[in-house]
């Protein structure tokens, strides 16, 4: 018989859940207050899938996760057989691989910027010191602050930095087969003006390099942030929400069946959260894109840290979830609507294959290292939206036309 959701779940469930959006908040929170005069803006959109990402469309999929999340804590604790065992097992499970996962993303030699005390970054001038005041000059590398403004200001005039990439590494046995070299702006070493110097691939590798290395040895114990600090106190928390989205989302396969017999009257509540929620979810490999993008353009391919390097599966991972939710959760419709769905999946899948590069590069300009106030206010107004709707949607009505 269907039945309500327990209070235990629901209140057990919330106080996960306002744990997470408050580690989501607390980060950038703490870089917003530590860097507020220090460029905090570029460091944001730099790394938006961790600064801009959790506390904004995070914030909104664990909102429509809500109910979902409570009707399968509340079947295991009371309709599984051992489904209180089982339940804690799993999240003991997904909070261990959440820590090694956290730790190994920690451990990467590569640091970012913002990693740095900003009275640190204040005084750094560069290689040579004080070279970047040399009009229309170059630097061996320029001071990390300035490297970064410049990367923004291009990014923002700019659809995507694939064009600024340079391949540092070269195989030996390619090397001379393609025609000359053409020069470009370089992010490490030239300071932006209106006819800038332009730099081969071997200058602006090498100055890439100073510059990564001088990010990585100023990042070091006594030169850190504060915000480096809460970034590796709560990160095993956002990889256990990612990890957490994928578990509910096989489960709610898995146990359809017994979701819909036993809560039947949360069916559409249930179905608009995994809805939106996978929406906002979807957002998170798109701006991962745009930040190794970005990362690769700054600091060369050379500079890519762990998270760059794993950013690929990671959207591999996050596509075969979305087919899971399209081809499976919904396989209870009419057959032409599944029908229509899967089509539409397919053929969106074909245009984001084939237009990857256009769909970074849109990322970058809007909620990357370019994004601008209107972009910004945008992503604001959107998650507003969608937290309303999911929250105060007239589920009474709709329910009555679900039946």
């Amino acid at each position: 018989m269907p039945q309500e959701i327990g209070a235990g779940a629901r209140i057990f469930v919330f106080l996960v859940y306002l744990l997470l959006g408050l580690s989501f908040l607390a980060t950038t929170a703490v870089l917003a207050h530590e860097f507020w005069e220090s460029g905090w803006l570029d460091f944001v959109t730099m790394d938006s899938h961790l600064f801009l990402f959790f506390p904004t469309l995070g914030i909104v999929a664990l909102l429509a996760f809500y109910t979902p999340s409570c009707a399968l804590t509340d079947l295991y604790w009371h309709h599984v057989p051992l489904g209180k065992l089982r339940f804690a097992v799993g999240i003991l499970l997904l909070g261990g691989a959440s820590y090694l996962i956290a730790a190994e993303l920690l451990a990467s030699p590569k640091r970012s910027a913002w990693e740095i005390a900003p009275a640190v970054l204040k005084e750094d001038k560069g290689e040579p010191p004080g070279c970047a005041l040399a009009a229309n000059g170059t630097c061996q590398r320029l001071p990390i602050l300035q490297a970064l403004k410049n990367l923004r200001q291009v990014s923002q005039t700019h659809l995507g930095l694939a064009e600024f990439i340079r391949d540092c590494d070269r195989d030996v046995l390619l090397e001379g087969t393609s025609g000359p070299e053409s020069k470009r702006f370089c992010f490490a070493s030239t300071p932006l003006s209106s006819s800038p110097p332009l730099q081969s691939d071997v200058d602006c590798c090498r100055a890439q390099q100073r510059l990564t290395a001088a990010v990585s040895a100023q990042a070091h114990q006594e030169r850190r942030s504060l915000t480096a600090k809460v970034h590796s106190w709560l990160l095993p928390l956002k990889v256990f929400f990612l990890l957490l989205l994928l578990a509910i989302s096989v489960l709610l396969v898995l146990r359809h069946k017994s979701i819909e017999q036993h809560y039947k009257g949360r069916m559409a509540r249930m179905e608009f959260g995994v809805i939106v929620g996978t929406a906002a979810a979807l957002f998170f490999p798109f701006m991962s894109q745009a930040f190794v993008q970005s990362a690769e353009a700054l600091y060369g391919i050379s500079g890519r840290g762990t998270f760059s390097l794993i950013t690929p599966l990671l959207s591999l991972a996050f596509g075969a979830w979305t087919l899971l939710m399209v081809f499976f959760f919904y396989r209870r419709r009419d057959k032409e609507i599944e029908a229509l769905g899967k089509m539409g999946s397919a053929a969106a899948g074909v245009l984001a294959v084939l237009q990857y590069t256009i769909l970074t590069a849109v990322f970058v300009r809007a909620l990357g290292s370019g994004a601008d106030a209107y972009s910004l206010i945008a992503l604001l107004t959107v998650c507003t939206i969608a937290v309303i709707v999911t929250l105060w949607a007239p589920w009474d009505l709709i329910q009555s036309r679900w039946k």
